[in-house]
């Protein structure tokens, strides 16, 4: 009898070890109808803002001029939430995405792999961390193909920690179409951010961006963006201050 009760009790403590070392990744949480104040794991939403746009920016349609007119849309919102999800670094970083949508244009996804994306895309989120650098982008069909400063995306790469390369990063963007009401945005004090390894919180919008699958564990570490960025904070002595 002895022996059998001392079998049960190891056999569980065996079990209850491996379930502690096992690295848990963050569920989705419903919405509450509230925003919590530490991050944690991306919500649930019944319901996402409408992206909002403007006809026309320096002549170039929210659809711009080729490529996957839905994504561009996308990428050129101009919207501004009244309130930002805190969630995980891991979150978005280890958050999965269908294969049959990497380098298709969304006409081409299936209802269900568009029905995957559409349960997280368009949340608006907030996530801390540092910057690995930040570069202003060439031209592209989301703005037309502009070739100007005022008509390109700026590249921003977020990493979960201070001195990590971009590998396991998180591509977040500013776009042309929202620096205009921020003029504090520079290349040069995101640049200063990434030098000084000051801590950041990037808030926007969660978007799947199914042009860079090859890219994955090498310039980032997921297709899964904020894009736009629609807030950039910084933590200078103890707080929180916006750029």
């Amino acid at each position: 009898m002895r022996r059998s009760i001392f079998t049960a009790a190891m056999l569980m403590l065996v079990l209850f070890s491996a379930a502690a070392c096992q690295k848990v990744t963050p569920t989705p949480t419903s919405n509450s109808g509230t925003v919590p104040s530490t991050p944690g794991a991306l919500p649930t939403l019944a319901q996402k803002p409408t992206p909002q746009e403007v006809s026309s920016f320096n002549g170039c349609p929210p659809q711009g001029d080729g490529g996957d007119p839905v994504l561009n849309r996308l990428k050129n919102r101009v919207d501004d939430a009244s309130a930002y999800y805190p969630v995980l670094f891991d979150a978005v970083e280890q958050l999965a995405w269908p294969k049959g949508i990497e380098r298709k244009d969304h006409d081409k996804w299936s209802a269900g792999d568009a029905a995957t994306v559409a349960r997280y895309e368009g949340i608006p989120i907030s996530v801390e961390g540092y910057l690995f650098d930040a570069k202003q982008q060439g031209p592209e069909s989301t703005n037309c193909h502009g070739s100007t400063p005022e008509m390109s995306d700026w590249h921003v790469w977020l990493t979960q920690n201070a001195g990590e390369d971009r590998t396991q990063s998180i591509v977040v963007e500013t776009t042309p179409r929202v620096r205009p009401s921020h003029p504090t945005w520079t290349l040069k004090a995101l640049e200063n951010f990434a030098k000084n390894k000051q801590r950041v919180r990037i808030s926007g919008w969660l978007l799947l961006d199914p042009e860079h699958p090859d890219q994955v564990g090498k310039t980032r570490g997921t297709i899964w963006e904020i894009h736009p960025i629609m807030k950039i904070e910084y933590q200078e002595g103890g707080s929180w201050k916006t750029l």
